[in-house]
């Protein structure tokens, strides 16, 4: 059986630094990711990822899967779960441009909802969760959000949750 990883984490706005800029809290941020996505390699066997396709964190777990593969060859797959069709209705140009490349270059894309309803994302989240014996969680630290309950679900369901705490790991010193 090909073991799974998947990746919960925040939306930008809900870092504690600025996300996604050529900032050291950043970059801090995406090696801590891009080691946490090796161990679940190294040490549980993990070869196939499986993204949200979110702003956010989701992004850069999906893009960093894809760089291991294609570009240090890693034997890595990477499924985009996508909660429904109309996902990036309201986002920038800039995000749906992003998405859709991530999208191409992904192995296989699984839609959970044909349309949005209030349940989608979650029940993404525990499609996720359900297909992966490892869980990457990116955590504030607040207990609140899609975030935390798929931490939460992950441990009901005795995930291996390999945890990166953005909120009290980094100084306020912004």
């Amino acid at each position: 059986m090909v073991k799974t990883c998947c990746c919960t984490g925040h939306r930008p706005k809900s870092f504690p630094f600025k996300y996604g800029v050529d900032e050291p809290k950043y970059k801090i941020f995406l090696e801590q990711l891009k080691q946490k996505i090796i161990l679940a390699y190294r040490e549980y066997g993990v070869i196939k990822f499986i993204s949200g396709m979110a702003i956010g964190v989701d992004f850069d777990f999906a893009e960093i899967v894809l760089d291991l593969r294609d570009t240090e060859h890693y034997p890595f797959s990477l499924e985009c779960a996508i909660p429904c069709k109309n996902q990036t209705l309201k986002w920038t140009e800039t995000d749906k441009l992003r998405y859709n490349s991530l999208l191409a270059r992904a192995d296989s894309v699984n839609l959970i909802s044909e349309r949005y309803t209030p349940e989608c994302m979650l029940k993404r989240n525990r499609y996720m969760v359900d297909k992966s014996s490892v869980v990457i969680a990116a955590f504030n630290g607040i207990e609140k959000g899609g975030t935390w309950y798929t931490i939460e679900y992950a441990k009901s369901k005795n995930k291996i949750i390999e945890l990166i705490n953005i909120g009290n790991s980094y100084d306020k010193e912004s």
